[in-house]
């Protein structure tokens, strides 16, 4: 009887959507087209793993652990605080950079052809005398019943001695409702940058990565697992995450 019951309180969590899950995310990179409820708070707990290149022999992988708080100014408008850790594998975790968020829903769901949300983020690195940055993204999302499809591009600037290093990047999403609470999907996401390789000289590197993602939300919680393999060899050869989130 206890199992009988213990089964039937899950199935009803899996099964039954909630209203603290509007801001609940679909994939690891991709942004789907949402924002925080008016009022609400999100904790969001990320944890990124990250292989470096076949080629850089010896170079150990990369943990980068990040505390987002986020709040919903009105129902179409958010605002988050993040603070990033990193360690490289072996060593010492360290405060890497703080970052602040927001995001702003064009539309009501659903009332264009695509939901379009307009993303900004700057950021201060702590860490190798790294410069001010400003992220700026556009965000498109489809729901077509149980199928969703995101396309994210977005543009980076490192304000650094008067000059502005731009850099490009891009992420493509797709996930299927298996049940409310469960979607699984895939991913495909990479960036553009002009990188020194020496005074005066750069070169432009292209990295991209590929692999699935899942999304598990339960009553006010959600996670998400994603991957990527690297697609060339100036991508990391492998990357990992998990977003876990709590709403209240």
């Amino acid at each position: 009887m206890t199992r009988t019951l213990v089964i039937v309180a899950l199935a009803a969590a899996l099964g039954v959507p909630t209203a603290s899950r509007a801001d609940r995310r679909y994939y690891g990179e991709t942004y789907n087209a949402s924002t925080a409820p008016r009022g609400s708070l999100d904790v969001e707990l990320w944890t990124t793993y990250a292989d470096p290149p076949r080629d850089a022999a010896g170079v150990p992988g990369l943990w980068r652990h990040q505390l987002e708080l986020e709040t919903g100014i009105t129902d179409r408008w958010d605002v988050a605080v993040y603070g990033v850790a990193r360690q490289v594998r072996g060593e010492a975790v360290e405060l890497e950079a703080v970052k602040l968020e927001s995001r702003l829903a064009l539309a009501a769901p659903g009332t264009w052809f695509v939901d379009p949300v307009l993303y900004v983020e700057l950021q201060k690195t702590l860490v190798e005398d790294r410069p001010f940055s400003i992220e700026e993204k556009l965000i498109l999302a489809k729901d077509v019943g149980r199928l969703n499809a995101a396309l994210n591009v977005a543009a980076e600037q490192e304000l650094a001695g008067g000059e502005v290093h731009p850099e490009w990047s891009y992420a493509l999403g797709s996930s299927w409702e298996i049940v409310p609470a469960f979607r699984l999907g895939a991913e495909l996401f990479g960036d553009v940058a002009d990188v020194a390789v020496s005074p005066g000289v750069e070169r432009r590197e292209s990295q991209a990565w590929a692999g699935p993602a899942a999304s598990i939300a339960v009553a006010r919680s959600w996670l998400v697992l994603a991957a990527g393999l690297g697609l060339n060899g100036e991508s990391d050869a492998f990357r990992a995450r998990a977003i876990l989130a709590f709403q209240f």
